[in-house]
Parts: C-alpha cells; sequence; structure tokens
C-alpha cells in the first residue's frame, strides 16, 4: 500500500475532515510544491497550510519534520512551525496555521544596508541558539526509517534523484560525521520570513533538520544569500559563540551545497517541475 499522496486524492474531503469546526472559504493549491502537495487554506480561524508527500521518501521526510519542528518549539528566541502530523488511510500528511510574513527570497535584494546587518544578526542568533540546545538523541525523534544525521539524510536524497552525473561530486567527496547539534539542514532565504518591519517573524520547514555541525545551517543560509549577508552573518555567529568561524570549511560547504542546488534543478528538470 503506498504511503504518499497522488494527485487525484480527495483532498477537499481530507481538508474538510481535518478542519472540523471551522468554516471554510477557500483552499487554493500552491502548485510550487515539488516534494509534497500543497494547499493553503482560508477559514474563519485564519489560513492553515495542507502538506501531502509526493512520495515514499518525502512521506518519511514529513514525519521527521513534524518531530524535528514539535522537539524545537518555543526552545529558541524565535517563532518555528507548529505542526500537526495527521494521517489519512496511513498515509502521513502535515497541517500548520499559516505564520505572517514575507520570505527573505522575496527581500533580500531590496533591504538596505542596515536591514541587511539586523537580518544577518537575528539569523546568526537564531543558529546558535539551534546549534546549542541541550538534547537528548532519543528524545528527538521517534522515527528511525530515515537518515537522522544531515549527511545520512542527504546521502539517501541525492541517491535517490540525481543522475550519476550530478551525483559525482557528492561520491567523491568526504562525508563529515561530527553530529553534535540540532540544526535546520536547509535554512535558506526561503525559509526565513520577515515581518513588516524587515525582522525576522519566522523560520520554518525543518524537513532537512536533524543532528550536524554548525557549519551545514552557515554554508547553507551564506551560500543562498547574496555576497552582502556573508561577512555579517559570519561576525555575528562568531560574536554569540565567542569562537571564529573556520572559512575553509565553510567555503567546502557552501560549494557542497551548491553542487546540490544544481544537481537538483536539473532533477526538478526532468520531470517538468522546473524549466
Amino acid at each position: 500500500m503506498d504511503i504518499f499522496f497522488k494527485s487525484d486524492e480527495n483532498f477537499d474531503k481530507i481538508i474538510v475532515d481535518t478542519l472540523k469546526g471551522k468554516k471554510i472559504v477557500k483552499a487554493n493549491q500552491i502548485t510550487t510544491g515539488w516534494t509534497n502537495i500543497v494547499y493553503e487554506v482560508e477559514t474563519d480561524d485564519g489560513n492553515y497550510f495542507f502538506r501531502f508527500p509526493r512520495d515514499e521518501f518525502w512521506s518519511r521526510t514529513i514525519v521527521k519534520d513534524c518531530e524535528f519542528a514539535g522537539y524545537i518549539y518555543n526552545k529558541t528566541d524565535f517563532n518555528t512551525s507548529k505542526l500537526e502530523l495527521k494521517y489519512y488511510n496511513g498515509k502521513p500528511f502535515s497541517v500548520h496555521k499559516k505564520i505572517k510574513g514575507t520570505p527573505l527570497a522575496k527581500k533580500m535584494d531590496s533591504l538596505s544596508d542596515k536591514e541587511v546587518e539586523n537580518v544577518g544578526n537575528e539569523i546568526a542568533k537564531f543558529m546558535y541558539e539551534l546549534h546549542n540546545l541541550d538534547f537528548n538523541k532519543d528524545e528527538v525523534f521517534n522515527t528511525r526509517n530515515i537518515g537522522l544525521k544531515l549527511p545520512d539524510f542527504l546521502d539517501e536524497l541525492l541517491n535517490l534523484h540525481l543522475s550519476e552525473d550530478d551525483i559525482k561530486f557528492w561520491k567523491e567527496s568526504k562525508i563529515d560525521d561530527s553530529c553534535n547539534n540540532l540544526v535546520h539542514g536547509d535554512l535558506n532565504p526561503s525559509n526565513v520570513l520577515l515581518d513588516d518591519n524587515n525582522n525576522v517573524a519566522a523560520i520554518i520547514d525543518f524537513g532537512f533538520g536533524g543532528f550536524g555541525d554548525k557549519y551545514d545551517d552557515i554554508s547553507r543560509i551564506i551560500g543562498r544569500c547574496p555576497e552582502r549577508f556573508k561577512n555579517g552573518i559570519v561576525k555575528s555567529y562568531e560574536s554569540y559563540s565567542k569562537a571564529p568561524v573556520n572559512m575553509e570549511i565553510l567555503n567546502d560547504k557552501i560549494d557542497k551545497w551548491n553542487n546540490i542546488d544544481k544537481g537538483y534543478i536539473n532533477y526538478m528538470r526532468s520531470i517538468g517541475i522546473y524549466e
């Protein structure tokens, strides 16, 4: 039996059954979702996002996402997604209330230098707080059927979806197994929400979340932001941690993330999601 959702599922029924007691105004499918089939649902109690995994890998990932997000909720100074894990005929999906904010990806090119400095400092603070949470590995996750260390998760992800040419860099690289911190795993500008005053409103989407090291997150956000963010984020992280950032390690990880992104763009083109 499939544990993921297909495009012909009766999503309207699932949404109505899940939101019993709430008046549904409208439900719109978000067509950009490639890991999950995503709906934004407007109700009299605010808007909700539903995420239905598209394949078996993302089905296991969404369980991990919910568990990680639940574990870190209210453990940093920043708002993070409060996810509910639901099941329909044995298939997992998630529901969460929409957090007000605009993705940094949509604003980062228009921010002033002062705003860039402030946003970079807040991102660094979030990373430092997350990386330094005290935790017991056995308490973070109940699931055991997917990589909980970021390198293990990425290894399965890339081997499942990337071509031999696009994954060559990964197979030839040294896998860092020093996974002693909690990490977001995919801290890119689309997963950082800004409020109307261009302060960080929330950090979202913890599907890649798990055990890793600080360079996983620092390199991810720096590699996806304009160059003018880099020095501020590094200096702020060094200030919070009272320790230097190794630029050689950082730049090596930025290169790895860039290769992952290139490979995934090719993968999405091959399945018709990205032009």
